[in-house]
């Protein structure tokens, strides 16, 4: 029987509020209706005078800062968890830098939410409200397995529309290591991810988005650094490229990672490159390469990578990457002069020759478990073999005689593509 050691882990879910129809009608521009904007102004007052208070004093400290303003607090119309929550927001790290809070956002801890099926219970600046939520079967799905609420954040999107973020706490079950296979994973620029299994993952548009962003806000800047220029409008389109790019980026990242978890199975091993502090050991040359080199989402992709390996029990591995698109999976020569151009790999010694990316990839997987694929089969499973020189190959004893056949140069099994980008675009 297999033991299991269970985990914690907090994760962020946002969902839709869908007021009822007299519910609509009450949350509309009225005086007297619009509960839910009334509490967000209401806190972010609360908040700006938090601030102001704590800017005055010296005083960040959370427990100190209680003291001063939360009399006040309560006495503009805040309910006392509201109080609490704002004063938490102040006392932050962050809190010191703050200039200004925008009405943009309440935050809600289990006092003031709470479930009831599939609506939320919020306390508002007019007492309890019960909105409905509307739930796809993700939703739904990590609602069944959250072991707790831990309260969440309002917003409103730029149409009107209602979101919150819920904070659930999830047990993750983490099996034993030693069983399962050891699949690894190589990231890069032109293609996304490889994995060891022989299947790569394009970043689409990513790259050609970016690079759109990047043109565009240094538009953008040359109006903002002529005050002739300067206006609202162009603050505002600012403002709203730097989100747009975000959520492009985020978007274009999760379909990827939920795509190569979904491919494992409990108990299975995934192995990442350990890509920290990689932009201070290398450089590139021209500035766009220079810009998608320092923006490049390698840690945004291998944190959505353990969220998401950590709810399928799968664990994640981070491994030294130096040299492993050099390192030849048959004879073990490593020299730079093995990985002949981004896609292609063929050995100096042996000969063996196959996609460098997916040769990343492979000895990723055997540094973090030696038993995800044998070193004397790696020729046969991959289906490209090697052609041996004078002094290498069977004279030298790096592979066995019925490895060493004329190389060729084999495609990786499958290349998944988004449905925005094209059929004909190479990887």
């Amino acid at each position: 029987m297999m033991c299991y050691t269970v985990f914690v882990q907090t994760l962020t879910l946002r969902c839709t509020l869908k007021p009822t129809p007299e519910q609509a009608a009450a949350l509309a521009a009225s005086p007297i209706g619009e509960h839910l904007a009334a509490t967000v102004r209401l806190f972010a007052q609360g908040c700006n005078h938090a601030l102001r208070v704590a800017k005055e004093r010296g005083e960040f400290r959370r427990f100190q800062l209680h003291h001063l303003v939360y009399r006040d607090l309560r006495a503009m119309g805040l309910s006392a968890n509201l109080a609490v929550q704002a004063i938490a927001r102040v006392g932050r790290k962050k809190g010191s830098r703050a200039k200004f809070y925008q009405p943009t956002s309440c935050t809600f801890d289990p006092r003031t939410l709470s479930l009831r099926g599939e609506s939320v219970s919020l306390t508002t600046t007019a007492g309890r409200l019960v909105i409905p939520m509307k739930l796809g079967n993700y939703q739904r799905g990590l609602l069944k397995r959250a072991k707790s609420v831990q309260g969440g954040v309002l917003t409103q999107g730029p149409k009107g529309k209602w979101y919150l973020n819920l904070i659930l706490r999830l047990e993750t079950p983490t099996p034993p290591t030693g069983g399962g296979r050891v699949v690894g994973v190589d990231l890069g620029q032109k293609v996304l991810a490889t994995l060891s299994s022989g299947v790569q993952f394009s970043g689409g548009s990513l790259k050609g988005n970016r690079l759109h962003y990047l043109a565009k806000r240094a538009e953008v800047q040359s109006k903002l650094d002529r005050p002739s220029e300067r206006t609202r409008g162009t603050r505002r389109l600012w403002e709203r490229l730097t989100g747009r790019e975000a959520r492009f980026v985020n978007h274009t990242l999760h379909t990827p990672a939920r795509r190569i978890v979904d491919g494992l199975e409990p108990g299975d091993t995934l192995a990442i490159e350990d890509l920290t502090h990689l932009r201070s050991r290398t450089a590139k040359r021209g500035k766009k390469e220079r810009h998608l080199h320092n923006l490049w989402p390698y840690a945004r992709l291998r944190s959505l990578l353990e969220y998401k390996a950590a709810l399928r029990g799968v664990q994640v591995v981070a491994v030294d990457p130096r040299h492993t698109s050099q390192e030849c999976p048959r004879c073990g020569h490593t020299a730079k002069e093995n990985r002949k151009s981004q896609a292609l790999f063929r050995c100096a010694a042996c000969g063996f020759q196959h996609n460098a990316d997916w040769v990343a990839a492979h000895n990723i997987a055997l540094r973090a478990g030696p038993q995800a694929l044998p070193q004397g089969i790696v020729a046969r499973r991959a289906g490209s073999t090697g052609m041996g020189r004078e002094g290498s190959g069977i004279a030298a004893g790096r592979c066995a005689p019925n490895l060493c056949k004329p190389a060729r140069i084999l495609r990786v099994s499958s290349l998944h593509r988004f449905s925005s980008e094209s059929l004909y675009q190479t990887a």
